[in-house]
Protein backbone atom coordinates (compact mmCIF):
# COMPACT_ATOMS: atom_id res chain seq x y z
CA UNK A 1 0.00 0.00 0.00
CA UNK A 2 1.36 3.45 -0.90
CA UNK A 3 0.96 7.22 0.82
CA UNK A 4 -0.95 8.06 -2.57
CA UNK A 5 -3.72 5.47 -1.54
CA UNK A 6 -4.05 5.81 1.87
CA UNK A 7 -2.72 9.50 2.56
CA UNK A 8 -4.19 10.22 5.74
CA UNK A 9 -2.67 7.34 6.87
CA UNK A 10 0.33 7.96 5.74
CA UNK A 11 0.12 11.08 7.48
CA UNK A 12 0.26 9.84 11.13
CA UNK A 13 2.28 7.35 10.60
CA UNK A 14 5.13 9.18 8.94
CA UNK A 15 4.93 11.74 12.21
CA UNK A 16 5.00 8.77 14.88
CA UNK A 17 7.79 6.87 13.07
CA UNK A 18 9.32 10.76 12.26
CA UNK A 19 9.32 11.54 16.57
CA UNK A 20 10.36 7.25 17.59
CA UNK A 21 12.38 5.57 14.47
CA UNK A 22 12.51 2.43 17.11
CA UNK A 23 9.11 1.38 16.50
CA UNK A 24 9.55 1.78 12.69
CA UNK A 25 10.02 -2.46 12.30
CA UNK A 26 7.18 -3.51 14.37
CA UNK A 27 5.08 -1.01 13.21
CA UNK A 28 5.69 -1.92 9.61
CA UNK A 29 5.46 -5.09 9.99
CA UNK A 30 1.85 -5.28 11.53
CA UNK A 31 0.80 -2.70 8.97
CA UNK A 32 2.65 -4.20 5.79
CA UNK A 33 1.03 -7.56 6.53
CA UNK A 34 -3.23 -6.43 6.92
CA UNK A 35 -5.76 -6.80 4.58
CA UNK A 36 -7.96 -3.95 2.43
CA UNK A 37 -10.42 -3.99 5.62
CA UNK A 38 -8.00 -2.84 7.92
CA UNK A 39 -6.41 0.02 5.34
CA UNK A 40 -10.13 1.00 4.70
CA UNK A 41 -10.86 1.43 8.62
CA UNK A 42 -6.93 3.09 9.32
CA UNK A 43 -7.54 5.73 6.42
CA UNK A 44 -11.19 6.54 7.67
CA UNK A 45 -9.71 6.80 11.06
CA UNK A 46 -7.33 8.91 10.37
CA UNK A 47 -9.37 11.08 8.32
CA UNK A 48 -11.34 11.75 11.41
CA UNK A 49 -8.03 12.16 13.66
CA UNK A 50 -6.44 14.29 10.94
CA UNK A 51 -9.48 16.86 10.71
CA UNK A 52 -11.02 17.35 14.09
CA UNK A 53 -8.06 16.61 16.62
CA UNK A 54 -4.37 17.21 14.51
CA UNK A 55 -5.80 19.81 12.59
CA UNK A 56 -3.29 21.89 14.43
CA UNK A 57 0.66 21.88 13.98
CA UNK A 58 1.72 22.83 17.28
CA UNK A 59 -1.22 20.13 18.85
CA UNK A 60 -0.74 17.16 16.22
CA UNK A 61 3.17 17.24 17.42
CA UNK A 62 2.67 17.28 21.19
CA UNK A 63 -0.33 14.20 20.56
CA UNK A 64 2.22 12.36 18.73
CA UNK A 65 4.42 13.40 21.76
CA UNK A 66 2.35 11.89 23.86
CA UNK A 67 1.63 8.82 21.98
CA UNK A 68 5.30 7.67 21.33
CA UNK A 69 5.84 8.87 25.64
CA UNK A 70 2.66 6.45 26.45
CA UNK A 71 4.47 3.74 24.59
CA UNK A 72 8.00 4.12 26.51
CA UNK A 73 5.99 4.26 30.01
CA UNK A 74 3.68 0.99 28.91
CA UNK A 75 7.45 -0.34 28.01
CA UNK A 76 8.64 0.90 31.41
CA UNK A 77 5.90 -0.58 33.83
CA UNK A 78 5.91 -4.17 31.87
CA UNK A 79 9.98 -4.44 32.93
CA UNK A 80 9.22 -3.36 36.54
CA UNK A 81 6.28 -5.83 36.29
CA UNK A 82 8.56 -8.46 35.31
CA UNK A 83 11.12 -8.06 37.72
CA UNK A 84 8.43 -7.34 40.74
CA UNK A 85 5.33 -8.86 39.52
CA UNK A 86 3.16 -5.87 40.86
CA UNK A 87 1.53 -2.98 39.38
CA UNK A 88 3.00 0.18 40.33
CA UNK A 89 -0.56 2.06 40.40
CA UNK A 90 -2.09 1.43 43.42
CA UNK A 91 -5.26 3.11 44.20
CA UNK A 92 -8.30 4.79 42.56
CA UNK A 93 -7.49 8.17 44.26
CA UNK A 94 -3.92 8.16 43.50
CA UNK A 95 -4.84 7.35 39.97
CA UNK A 96 -7.42 10.20 39.48
CA UNK A 97 -5.05 12.68 41.05
CA UNK A 98 -2.31 12.09 38.50
CA UNK A 99 -4.05 10.93 35.47
CA UNK A 100 -7.67 11.10 35.37
CA UNK A 101 -7.71 14.90 36.83
CA UNK A 102 -4.97 15.88 34.95
CA UNK A 103 -7.12 17.37 31.68
CA UNK A 104 -4.01 17.83 29.40
CA UNK A 105 -2.15 14.52 30.08
CA UNK A 106 -5.20 12.93 29.79
CA UNK A 107 -6.57 14.34 26.23
CA UNK A 108 -3.66 14.00 25.24
CA UNK A 109 -2.99 10.42 26.33
CA UNK A 110 -7.12 9.59 25.14
CA UNK A 111 -6.22 10.63 22.29
CA UNK A 112 -2.71 8.75 22.32
CA UNK A 113 -5.12 5.80 22.72
CA UNK A 114 -6.78 5.62 19.24
CA UNK A 115 -3.92 5.46 17.79
CA UNK A 116 -3.35 2.34 19.13
CA UNK A 117 -6.20 0.78 16.97
CA UNK A 118 -3.72 2.27 14.30
CA UNK A 119 -0.28 0.67 15.25
CA UNK A 120 -1.34 -2.07 17.82
CA UNK A 121 -1.91 -5.55 16.90
CA UNK A 122 -3.88 -6.82 20.03
CA UNK A 123 -5.74 -3.65 20.33
CA UNK A 124 -6.91 -3.70 16.51
CA UNK A 125 -7.50 -7.50 16.87
CA UNK A 126 -9.97 -6.19 20.11
CA UNK A 127 -12.07 -3.92 17.76
CA UNK A 128 -12.27 -6.11 15.00
CA UNK A 129 -13.61 -8.92 17.36
CA UNK A 130 -15.97 -6.18 18.52
CA UNK A 131 -17.21 -5.56 14.71
CA UNK A 132 -17.94 -8.88 14.77
CA UNK A 133 -19.74 -9.54 17.94
CA UNK A 134 -22.64 -6.57 17.61
CA UNK A 135 -23.32 -8.63 14.35
CA UNK A 136 -25.36 -11.14 16.81
CA UNK A 137 -27.28 -8.33 18.79
CA UNK A 138 -30.02 -5.49 18.28
CA UNK A 139 -29.54 -2.47 19.86
CA UNK A 140 -32.44 -0.44 21.23
CA UNK A 141 -31.35 0.44 24.61
CA UNK A 142 -27.12 0.98 24.83
CA UNK A 143 -25.39 1.96 27.82
CA UNK A 144 -21.29 2.73 27.67
CA UNK A 145 -19.04 2.24 30.84
CA UNK A 146 -16.02 4.24 30.57
CA UNK A 147 -16.24 5.71 26.86
CA UNK A 148 -13.22 6.64 27.09
CA UNK A 149 -12.17 7.98 23.22
CA UNK A 150 -15.64 6.93 21.98
CA UNK A 151 -14.45 4.95 19.11
CA UNK A 152 -16.73 1.93 20.34
CA UNK A 153 -19.59 3.95 20.86
CA UNK A 154 -19.48 5.38 17.38
CA UNK A 155 -19.34 2.03 16.13
CA UNK A 156 -22.55 0.91 17.32
CA UNK A 157 -24.59 4.21 17.02
CA UNK A 158 -23.47 4.29 13.22
CA UNK A 159 -24.81 0.69 13.07
CA UNK A 160 -28.12 1.34 15.42
CA UNK A 161 -28.60 5.09 14.68
CA UNK A 162 -32.48 4.92 16.47
CA UNK A 163 -30.90 3.29 20.04
CA UNK A 164 -31.20 5.40 23.40
CA UNK A 165 -27.74 5.63 24.77
CA UNK A 166 -26.12 6.61 27.78
CA UNK A 167 -22.50 6.90 28.17
CA UNK A 168 -20.64 7.13 31.77
CA UNK A 169 -16.81 8.07 32.29
CA UNK A 170 -15.20 9.02 35.81
CA UNK A 171 -12.74 11.66 33.41
CA UNK A 172 -14.19 14.92 32.21
CA UNK A 173 -12.39 15.07 29.50
CA UNK A 174 -12.99 11.55 28.30
CA UNK A 175 -16.81 12.64 28.06
CA UNK A 176 -15.56 15.36 25.68
CA UNK A 177 -13.86 13.36 23.64
CA UNK A 178 -16.23 11.08 22.90
CA UNK A 179 -18.99 13.73 22.20
CA UNK A 180 -16.27 14.94 19.88
CA UNK A 181 -15.67 11.73 18.48
CA UNK A 182 -19.19 10.83 18.17
CA UNK A 183 -19.60 14.58 16.22
CA UNK A 184 -17.02 13.79 13.73
CA UNK A 185 -18.78 10.45 12.97
CA UNK A 186 -21.81 12.72 12.70
CA UNK A 187 -23.75 10.81 15.22
CA UNK A 188 -27.21 12.48 16.23
CA UNK A 189 -26.84 13.06 19.71
CA UNK A 190 -29.88 14.08 20.46
CA UNK A 191 -30.89 10.32 22.02
CA UNK A 192 -27.45 10.43 23.95
CA UNK A 193 -27.07 10.85 27.47
CA UNK A 194 -22.95 11.92 28.55
CA UNK A 195 -22.57 11.28 32.40
CA UNK A 196 -19.72 11.98 34.23
CA UNK A 197 -19.87 9.90 37.25
CA UNK A 198 -18.82 6.39 38.92
CA UNK A 199 -20.74 3.90 37.36
CA UNK A 200 -20.87 2.28 40.88
CA UNK A 201 -22.84 5.46 41.60
CA UNK A 202 -25.73 4.79 38.65
CA UNK A 203 -29.71 4.13 39.95
CA UNK A 204 -29.70 0.28 39.38
CA UNK A 205 -33.35 0.99 39.18
CA UNK A 206 -32.58 2.61 34.89
CA UNK A 207 -31.77 -0.41 33.83
CA UNK A 208 -33.05 -3.09 30.92
CA UNK A 209 -30.20 -2.13 29.10
CA UNK A 210 -30.19 -4.59 25.79
CA UNK A 211 -26.33 -3.88 25.38
CA UNK A 212 -23.79 -2.90 27.78
CA UNK A 213 -19.82 -2.33 26.58
CA UNK A 214 -17.07 -2.23 29.45
CA UNK A 215 -14.19 -1.63 27.00
CA UNK A 216 -10.31 -1.44 28.59
CA UNK A 217 -12.30 -1.03 31.89
CA UNK A 218 -11.71 -3.18 34.62
CA UNK A 219 -8.30 -3.30 34.97
CA UNK A 220 -8.63 0.76 35.79
CA UNK A 221 -11.00 -0.10 38.67
CA UNK A 222 -10.63 -1.39 42.58
CA UNK A 223 -13.27 -4.01 42.76
CA UNK A 224 -13.91 -5.72 38.80
CA UNK A 225 -16.38 -7.82 40.38
CA UNK A 226 -18.69 -5.32 41.68
CA UNK A 227 -18.75 -4.08 38.37
CA UNK A 228 -19.47 -6.85 36.54
CA UNK A 229 -22.33 -7.44 38.95
CA UNK A 230 -23.65 -3.54 38.49
CA UNK A 231 -23.97 -4.15 34.75
CA UNK A 232 -25.63 -7.48 35.46
CA UNK A 233 -28.03 -5.73 37.37
CA UNK A 234 -28.34 -3.39 34.50
CA UNK A 235 -28.76 -5.86 31.78
CA UNK A 236 -32.20 -6.62 30.38
CA UNK A 237 -33.00 -10.50 30.43
CA UNK A 238 -32.38 -10.85 26.78
CA UNK A 239 -29.38 -8.10 27.07
CA UNK A 240 -25.60 -8.67 26.19
CA UNK A 241 -22.61 -7.41 27.44
CA UNK A 242 -19.32 -6.76 25.42
CA UNK A 243 -16.60 -6.84 28.13
CA UNK A 244 -12.57 -6.15 27.41
CA UNK A 245 -9.35 -6.19 29.78
CA UNK A 246 -6.38 -7.40 30.27
CA UNK A 247 -4.18 -9.98 32.11
CA UNK A 248 -0.65 -9.13 33.61
CA UNK A 249 -0.63 -5.66 31.57
CA UNK A 250 0.31 -3.09 33.59
CA UNK A 251 0.58 0.84 32.98
CA UNK A 252 -0.03 4.27 35.35
CA UNK A 253 -3.84 4.09 35.52
CA UNK A 254 -4.06 0.03 35.44
CA UNK A 255 -5.20 -1.11 39.15
CA UNK A 256 -6.89 -4.34 39.19
CA UNK A 257 -4.44 -7.19 38.47
CA UNK A 258 -5.64 -10.14 36.87
CA UNK A 259 -3.11 -12.60 36.38
CA UNK A 260 -4.60 -14.97 33.34
CA UNK A 261 -7.61 -15.16 30.93
CA UNK A 262 -8.73 -18.00 33.19
CA UNK A 263 -9.57 -15.53 36.05
CA UNK A 264 -11.16 -12.68 33.98
CA UNK A 265 -13.35 -15.35 33.05
CA UNK A 266 -14.61 -16.69 36.36
CA UNK A 267 -15.24 -13.11 37.34
CA UNK A 268 -17.55 -12.97 34.83
CA UNK A 269 -19.24 -16.42 35.64
CA UNK A 270 -19.19 -15.42 39.40
CA UNK A 271 -21.17 -12.44 38.64
CA UNK A 272 -23.99 -14.34 37.31
CA UNK A 273 -22.39 -14.00 33.11
CA UNK A 274 -22.22 -16.79 30.59
CA UNK A 275 -19.24 -15.82 27.67
CA UNK A 276 -21.28 -16.88 24.52
CA UNK A 277 -17.91 -16.02 22.20
CA UNK A 278 -14.92 -14.82 23.45
CA UNK A 279 -11.00 -13.35 21.72
CA UNK A 280 -7.44 -13.78 23.92
CA UNK A 281 -4.57 -12.27 22.72
CA UNK A 282 -1.37 -12.79 24.20
CA UNK A 283 1.84 -10.10 23.12
CA UNK A 284 4.42 -12.39 22.85
CA UNK A 285 5.07 -15.71 21.42
CA UNK A 286 5.07 -17.62 23.88
CA UNK A 287 3.18 -21.26 24.26
CA UNK A 288 -0.26 -20.46 25.88
CA UNK A 289 0.73 -23.38 29.07
CA UNK A 290 3.78 -21.07 30.28
CA UNK A 291 1.67 -17.37 30.05
CA UNK A 292 0.95 -17.28 33.54
CA UNK A 293 4.35 -18.45 35.03
CA UNK A 294 6.06 -16.02 32.49
CA UNK A 295 3.67 -13.22 33.25
CA UNK A 296 2.89 -12.88 29.61
CA UNK A 297 0.17 -9.70 28.79
CA UNK A 298 -2.73 -10.86 27.67
CA UNK A 299 -5.73 -8.71 25.97
CA UNK A 300 -9.21 -10.80 26.75
CA UNK A 301 -12.66 -9.44 25.63
CA UNK A 302 -16.17 -11.32 25.52
CA UNK A 303 -19.28 -11.49 24.52
CA UNK A 304 -21.76 -12.35 27.27
CA UNK A 305 -25.39 -12.89 28.38
CA UNK A 306 -27.00 -13.33 31.94
CA UNK A 307 -27.25 -17.07 33.32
Amino acid sequence: MTSQTYPQFYKILSLVLSQNPLQKRRIMDFVENQDSYYWCFAEQLSELLNGNFLNDEEKKEEIIRSYNKTCMEILREQIQFKKTGKYSAYDLQSVKQHVYGDKKKMGDYIIGLLFSYLFWPNHYRIFRFFQESIKYIRVTKYLEVGAGHGLFAAEVLKMFSDAESTLIDISETSLKITEEMLVAYKIDLSKTILINNDFLNIDESQKEYDFIVMGEVLEHVENASEFLVKARNLLHPDGKIFVSTCANCPAVDHIYHFHSAREIRQHIEDAGLSVLRECIIPLENIPEDKWEKEKVSVNYAALVEAL
